[in-house]
């Protein structure tokens, strides 16, 4: 009786494990399928066609439902999709509102499973911003995009975007923030600095690249 009850025991097991290996498995193509679209949108730099949008949206959507938990990578990809469907609209946009709500949405989700991954915080802000929402979520998650990737290129990158951009609102510990960010861009590589300076210039803040400069 035991041998059988084991013998059970082991085939449920087996046939758990397959379960859950096919339904990573299908959802990794989901994955695959969802990053090629991106990649294409990235390199084109532009909104995608409706039709395109709606393929890439299903991928990303079945990925995640087909992930046997939640997968911060895979929410991370559902907000950018979103993020992509409407990106042409201009900030605050009451046509693009769904879209980007659902972005943020999934960023939040993003953020709950991994929480120390910087990019989600930089996309988070990045999506409350083109929603119009500069509020304390949106600093915050500007915030933490800098301090969890101080040294990653993109995220001390973005968080220099967001801050100047929303210089207004912040208070001084959150421009602190930004001009730290602002000194790893311009001490961190050439090609970071070139970026840095190019930013600065156009969004006419020199001023703070100076001030930076007489503090060092």
């Amino acid at each position: 009786m035991r041998h059988k009850l084991a013998l059970i025991a082991l085939i449920t097991l087996a046939l758990g494990l397959t379960y859950g290996g096919g339904r990573m498995l299908l959802a990794g193509t989901y994955q695959y399928q969802t990053d090629l679209f991106l990649d294409d949108w990235a390199a084109k730099n532009q909104q995608p066609e409706a039709l395109a949008w709606m393929v890439a949206e299903e991928a990303a959507r079945k990925a995640n439902t087909y992930y046997p938990v939640a997968n911060a990578d895979y929410l991370d990809r559902l907000g950018r999709i979103h993020d992509w469907q409407q990106i042409n609209e201009p900030i605050g946009s009451e046509q693009a509102n769904a879209s980007r709500e659902r972005a943020i949405n999934a960023y939040r989700d993003a953020i709950a499973v991994r929480p120390n991954w910087p990019f989600s915080h930089n996309n988070l802000a990045t999506a409350k911003l083109r929603q119009g929402e500069l509020d304390d979520e949106f600093k915050q998650a500007m915030e933490n995009g800098f301090t969890l990737g101080p040294w990653r290129a993109i995220a001390y990158q973005q968080t220099v975007y967001l801050g100047l951009i929303s210089w207004h609102t912040l208070n001084e510990q959150e421009r602190k923030t930004v001009t730290s960010a602002i000194q790893h861009g311009l001490t961190h590589t050439g090609s970071s600095q070139r970026y840095m300076q190019q930013l600065l210039s156009q969004l006419q803040r020199q001023d703070l690249m100076a001030g930076i400069g007489n503090r060092e």
